[in-house]
């Protein structure tokens, strides 16, 4: 954004020593050129012109400080008086939304940048969670630039600036398209119980307290920085021919699951993906499949989606354990045939019901191109 004493990116004293610098220049030019009446003439014509039509339009230190009058006498009585107005008493605007002068932007000028604030920050964070991961906030962070410049290297092939312009708009739109969820995985992500017992995503059933460990709220839907998670490992899958994505094991399992009593994480907080490798399906307690997974795990989710390998660290994708004992059984909180990803580490302040979602419309919202456009309007 645009801070008050900033005129272009420049400060105002540089501003001000620019013009004295042209101002010079410009007389010493006419002097020159020898026409130094002709510049007396124009400078008479000048004067003539501030004194009758530029001065009297000049209103803004009046009105300022009539307010600040206004304001302290605190005499105003009369109900239809219109309320005194916020003017700075030094004629200078504090800020400019960017948003508001995308008509007027070339390609490539910056619309945010770090330190930015804005609802449209927000569905970045959410869209390209797949590209470094983050949380659904309103702020441009430093793991926002970062995941902006992943996103720039790797998908969009530019360079790496770490700011969102109309290019990265449009981008991220065409990855929404491009890597959609298919209907056929959405119907894997609805609870196994529907619809006899419960609508695909539970029936907002339980009490929404923390620890997440425990928590046994079904909330209303999967997370939808998950399962944007999800769409940025199906675009890293597909840079290579080895390991492939093959299904959801298990998405939501509400509170009249069979496993929904012991499996809190899942009711929109997780998910299992199983995969391929090369045209073997890894599934089954089979001890061949423990090295295909932490490679996938190592190479995909804690490289590309910033994923951690346990609970310890907030705001963070997490993936369980994978592994079997040395006799081929099971292990209590360990995955064999699958990935565990969720976000349960997320703050509370992350995991609001808004943030979840049942179906394509909801996760993916409106093309961020035709936001922008709105707010324009």
């Amino acid at each position: 954004m645009w801070k008050k004493g900033n005129i272009n990116g420049m400060s105002e004293e540089n501003f001000e020593e620019k013009r004295r610098q042209q101002k010079i220049f410009i007389t010493k030019e006419l002097d020159e050129l020898c026409i130094a009446k002709e510049n007396k003439l124009v400078k008479t014509n000048w004067q003539v012109e501030k004194e009758q039509r530029i001065k009297p339009s000049l209103w803004w230190k009046e009105v300022a400080k009539a307010q600040a009058s206004q304001t302290e006498s605190g005499s105003q009585t009369d109900t239809n008086t219109p309320k005194p107005t916020n003017l700075s008493t030094d004629g200078k605007a504090w800020f400019i939304h960017p948003v508001a002068m995308v008509d007027y932007f070339v390609g490539n000028d910056v619309l945010f940048r770090k330190g930015d604030k804005d609802e449209i920050i927000r569905e970045i964070n959410i869209r390209l969670a797949g590209f470094g991961g983050n949380v659904p906030t309103d702020e441009f962070t430093e793991r926002t630039e970062n995941m902006i410049k992943q996103f720039q290297r790797d998908y969009m092939k530019v360079e790496e600036t770490g700011v969102v312009d109309i290019p990265v708009i449009e981008a991220i739109d065409k990855f929404q398209e491009e890597y959609a969820i298919s209907a056929n995985v959405w119907s894997q992500l609805k609870c196994k119980c529907s619809p006899n017992k419960c609508s695909g995503f539970g029936n907002g059933l339980g009490k929404n307290t923390s620890p997440e460990r425990s928590n046994t709220y079904e909330y209303p839907g999967i997370h939808r920085s998950l399962l944007f998670g999800l769409c940025g490992l199906s675009f890293y899958l597909g840079r290579q021919d080895v390991y492939k994505f093959r299904l959801i094991s298990s998405g939501y399992r509400c509170s009249q699951h069979s496993e929904g009593k012991i499996t809190t994480n899942h009711r929109g907080k997780a998910i299992d993906i199983q995969f391929y490798k090369e045209n073997w399906a890894i599934a089954g307690k089979n001890k061949k499949n423990i090295e295909p997974l932490i490679y996938i795990r190592d190479n995909f989710f804690k490289t590309y989606l910033n994923s951690q390998d346990d609970w310890k660290d907030k705001n963070l994708f997490t993936t369980e354990p994978i592994g079997l004992d040395s006799k081929g059984n099971s292990i209590s909180g360990f995955t064999y045939s699958w990935i565990h990803m969720d976000v349960r580490s997320f703050e509370k302040q992350y995991l609001l019901d808004e943030y979840f979602c049942t179906n394509a419309t909801i996760l993916n919202g409106e093309k961020l191109i035709t936001i922008i456009k709105k707010e324009v309007k």
